[in-house]
């Protein structure tokens, strides 16, 4: 399965890695390893995140991965990664 990231998630990671790095480059390579080996289990099928609806009407699958959310698609040949939104900021989900 090919793993996609949307631009808007692929800037979503840039900017949680940047805002990160500011402080701690440390920390936002175990950030970026720990969002890349959560998408790997996501995209192998082991396990699975809940149904949400976002604001945009789109229904996606939604993970955990404090303090971000993941949200993603799974189609038959391809797992996109929708957006990656910070938890504490204003809700993405209807």
């Amino acid at each position: 399965m090919t793993v996609e990231f949307s631009p808007q998630a692929r800037d979503d990671l840039r900017r949680a890695y940047e805002y990160v790095a500011k402080d701690n480059a440390d920390a936002a390579d175990r950030l970026l390893a720990r969002i890349v080996r959560i998408v790997g289990m996501l995209a192998s099928g082991r396990v699975r995140g809940r149904e949400v609806t976002l604001r945009d009407g789109r229904r996606v699958r939604a993970w955990s991965i404090p303090p971000y959310r993941l949200y993603y698609r799974a189609r038959a040949d391809v797992f996109e990664i929708v957006r990656i939104h910070h938890q504490a900021r204003f809700s993405i989900e209807r």
